[in-house]
């Protein structure tokens, strides 16, 4: 049996290290891709708060809550978790042909990182849907 309990807690400091960190890291993307000839269409709201809700809190709950804790919240268990993680993207690939699906691994070591420094899966929540923002507002820009 399972034991343990997802490390989940609203705080200000962890929220704020959250959005820091995503705008530190996804400016300098941002702007090096809509430099770059890349298209940028915001995204609706919904499709935001679905980003936040439906996908990234749901992931980082059980890739950071769950079994990075579980393997010890180490930077060996991000690295583990972070290729677990994206292997998960891997049918992207495989149905889509989007090779960007394989580099979820770069960010996902972000987020292990925030879930290391604050054991709380509120900051890597943050950035996931900020990372997934930016990257679909491009993505869907092309479409």
């Amino acid at each position: 049996m399972l034991q343990g309990r997802i490390n989940l807690r609203f705080s200000v400091k962890d929220a704020v290290t959250g959005l820091l960190v995503s705008l530190a890291l996804l400016v300098p993307f941002w702007y090096f891709m809509a430099h770059s000839g890349k298209g940028f269409a915001m995204l609706p709201a919904a499709a935001v708060l679905y980003q936040l809700v439906g996908i990234s809190f749901p992931e980082e709950v059980y890739f950071r809550g769950f079994l990075q804790e579980r393997l010890g919240n180490t930077r060996t268990s991000i690295v583990t978790v972070s290729v677990l993680f994206s292997l998960m993207h891997l049918p992207g690939v495989i149905f889509y042909g989007d090779m960007y699906s394989m580099l979820t691994f770069f960010p996902s070591l972000v987020m292990g990182f925030l879930y290391m420094k604050t054991s709380n899966v509120v900051p890597p929540t943050i950035f996931h849907a900020a990372a997934n923002t930016v990257f679909l507002s491009f993505h869907a820009a092309c479409h």
